[in-house]
């Protein structure tokens, strides 16, 4: 009885830890992000404020994230969307662990009023490296006069030659928009380990348990 007992606790460990397993696998698309110019799958998402520190600049606002897989970055030269501040294209700093990565944006300058433009993001830091599975889109707002634009990336680990994982520091910024450094969001591996250590007591428990009646019955 106790046999069976104890194994019925192992195998609903087993199945706890494979169900925590599979919903972090889902968890790590769960921003649905599309790089396809449409930006309400950011709207949720959270939002850091960019402004340099003089009267009259407008406030810019961007996003990290990271799923282990990729990298998201979302950009935009107006808060509000109504500032005129075309997009800067220069000095994206991405830093991922202790590499720091200068990229720029290509193809961003011939893009059509109020139209989306794929655009190309390239690492500067050591020569001019397009970063081919990197996709990125640009829409350029005008109205009114002014104009601004905003970006949305999906940026590969591969492009940075880096090792795909959330469990490193990931942060991005734009100096000549501000100083604000923004951090990578991520998903918690808290479940996975209480998972794995429900299971292991259970384990421990399943052998030790016996051994020890012996010892109190002699």
């Amino acid at each position: 009885m106790r046999k069976m007992f104890f194994a019925l606790m192992i195998a609903v460990g087993l199945i706890s830890c494979s169900s925590v397993l599979i919903t972090q696998a889902a968890e790590t698309n769960k921003f649905g992000i599309k790089i396809d110019g449409n930006f309400d799958d950011w709207k949720d998402k959270p939002m850091t404020d960019i402004k340099n520190p003089w009267n009259g600049d407008p406030v810019k606002q961007a996003s990290l994230l990271t799923d282990g897989k990729y990298i998201y970055y979302y950009i935009t030269m107006s808060k509000t969307g109504r500032d005129n501040y075309p997009f800067q294209v220069n000095d994206h700093q991405l830093t991922v662990g202790n590499k720091m990565h200068s990229i720029y944006i290509k193809r961003a300058y011939d893009i059509p009023a109020n139209k989306t433009k794929k655009v190309m993001l390239v690492d500067t830091s050591g020569g001019d490296v397009p970063m081919v599975h990197s996709p990125a889109v640009i829409h350029r707002y005008v109205k009114n006069g002014k104009e601004y634009g905003t970006m949305e990336a999906r940026i590969s680990f591969s492009d940075l030659k880096a090792v795909p994982t959330d469990a490193q520091h990931i942060s991005i910024k734009v100096p000549l928009i501000g100083s604000t450094v923004v951090t990578a969001e991520s998903g918690s591996t808290g479940p996975i380990v209480l998972a794995i250590v429900g299971l292991l007591i259970a384990i421990l428990s399943f052998f030790s348990l016996p051994k020890l009646k012996r010892v109190l019955t002699k």
